[in-house]
């Protein structure tokens, strides 16, 4: 056999492992490469000197009283967000819409004991087409996410609702400076970096995890009654959880999927089917010198 068939033979093997390598552990799809996040500056309603401003409000309005709601603002990655799932808002009969919206707004002159308000605090809140509160139904939740400055290496999320702050239980999302809790009311949301000499508050759980767990709901997931006149679901979902965070937050979060990872067997026998079509190649394309005379 002369050099050109060894080659072209070479080749051809190169190809056969390749193809049993996918064989053997064959992928689902091609992997997923997130690539680098973009993160824009951190913006303020009212910027300290040197930093920039601009915080802009969202809302989402909807006449489809079954369906959820995800409202983010316009940041990358957003500096403040809520996902609500089908049937958790207590949505009066008569109601024709619903908007959720999320807005910066100054800090009330309550400000926490335990701590100091670090970025914005956003108004998040639910209301009818006339402007009337919505509540979220009992024994549900919905998920919250806020972002803070940068260079925010730890803090908790606390909630301004009737006259006092509560701090609520709070887990980082991946992203830096960012945070996530699970709520059963709105109000005012803020990140709070606890103070200096500051007295430890410890996370109070939310009203209404507070109200399944006495019922016995959370466990069992029976349903839960809501009040008279509600059109919440029943049984009431469970809670949102971090799946249900939207891909702004997931795409940049550590750890947050995309393809399963290659077995090192698939990986080596790739490797060598590759180096094979490559020495073939290189063998195939190699000038051969005229024989001397």
């Amino acid at each position: 056999m002369g050099r050109r068939g060894l080659a072209l033979a070479a080749i051809a093997a190169g190809l056969v492992v390749v193809v049993l390598a996918q064989r053997l552990a064959p992928l689902a799809g091609p992997p997923l490469y997130d690539g680098v996040p973009l993160v824009e500056p951190y913006v303020w309603l009212s910027p300290p000197p040197g930093q920039p401003g601009g915080a802009q409000p969202a809302h989402d309005t909807e006449t489809d009283m079954s369906g959820g709601f995800g409202v983010f603002t316009a940041e990358q990655p957003p500096q403040a967000q809520i996902l609500i799932d089908p049937g958790i808002l207590d949505i009066p009969d008569g109601t024709t819409s619903v908007t959720v919206s999320v807005t910066p707004v100054p800090p009330p002159a309550l400000l926490p004991a335990d701590g100091a308000i670090t970025g914005n605090v956003y108004d998040i809140e639910a209301t009818d087409q006339n402007g009337a509160p919505i509540a979220i139904a009992a024994g549900s939740q919905v998920t919250v996410v806020i972002r803070g400055p940068a260079g925010l290496s730890s803090a908790r999320i606390e909630v301004y609702a009737g006259g006092q702050w509560t701090a609520v239980e709070t887990d980082p999302v991946g992203v830096p400076d960012m945070y996530t809790t699970i709520v059963g009311e709105l109000g005012e949301f803020a990140l709070v970096k606890p103070g200096a000499g500051a007295p430890a508050v410890q996370p109070t759980p939310s009203p209404a995890a507070t109200s399944a767990a006495s019922a016995g709901t959370a466990a069992s997931g029976g349903p839960v009654e809501s009040p008279a006149g509600s059109r919440a679901a029943s049984p009431a979902p469970g809670p949102t959880t971090r799946s249900s965070l939207p891909a702004s937050v997931l795409s940049t979060s550590s750890g947050s999927g995309g393809a399963p990872a290659l077995p090192w067997s698939q990986i080596a026998a790739v490797a060598i089917g590759a180096l094979v079509v490559l020495a073939a190649g290189f063998v195939l394309l190699r000038p051969v010198k005229p024989p001397a005379d």
